[in-house]
């Protein structure tokens, strides 16, 4: 990763206060690298820094609630994929048993079922 961009410089552009960027890093939500008793994020970390002044400054929430607003929004994004691979595998099926085929042979499947199992959905 390359990591070029000073973290309190961006922490100043974006109206985000060092503190809050500290607390992302203890909370492993962003990772830095340090030199010479400075900060470095990557582009993907300052684009996590942005959306998190973004949720702190335009919803009003403190450092704890953007932290449970990006983990809410990871899994959604994670569930999207995971339908995502469901629609595709029914676009694809020319009959319910081949989807059914499709369902039982497929991991992708099973760690898809798994995991909502897993987040307490007995429905499957």
């Amino acid at each position: 990763m390359d990591y070029s961009i000073n973290l309190l410089n961006l922490c100043g552009n974006i109206n985000l206060d060092d503190e809050s960027a500290m607390f992302f890093v203890d909370e492993g939500i962003i990772c830095v690298e340090r030199r010479e008793n400075e900060f470095y994020i990557d582009k993907k970390t300052a684009d996590t820094l942005r959306l998190i002044s973004e949720i702190k400054n335009e919803l009003g929430v403190n450092d704890e609630g953007a932290s449970v607003i990006l983990n809410l929004r990871e899994k959604i994004i994670d569930y999207q994929s995971k339908l995502k691979t469901v629609f595709d595998a029914m676009d694809r099926s020319k009959s319910i048993d081949e989807l059914m085929f499709i369902i039982r042979k497929s991991e992708s499947f099973r760690n898809i079922i798994g995991s909502l199992l897993d987040n307490g959905d007995e429905s499957f």
